[in-house]
């Protein structure tokens, strides 16, 4: 299980869309897929059901969201102090670039 496992769980359960989920998360749609069915078979569970449009928790996937949402959080915080013991500025940073400048 990792970090970037648990985040894509997140952004699957927030979207319902494995495109729109890799499409926030900034990877291949195969690749998000890839690794939350790694989660699964990990686990032993199903956390999605994929039959529904948009895709949905499972009840045990209920349960792993939840987890997912605590362990983020505390490894986010983990990062944050330490980086403020540091001065270091830590975060993401989006930039957008209207089509005619990136050619």
């Amino acid at each position: 299980m990792t970090l970037t496992q648990l985040r894509y769980v997140l952004a699957l359960a927030r979207h319902g869309s494995f495109g729109k989920a890799a499409r926030h998360c900034l990877v291949a749609q195969p690749t998000l897929s890839i690794q939350i069915q790694k989660l699964e078979q990990e686990l032993g569970v199903e956390i999605f059901d994929r039959r529904r449009n948009p895709v949905t928790l499972t009840e045990p996937g209920k349960k792993v969201e939840a987890h997912a949402r605590r362990i983020l959080d505390e490894a986010d915080s983990l990062l944050e102090e330490f980086a403020q013991e540091s001065g270091e500025v830590r975060g993401r940073v989006r930039l957008g670039i209207i089509p005619t400048v990136s050619s």
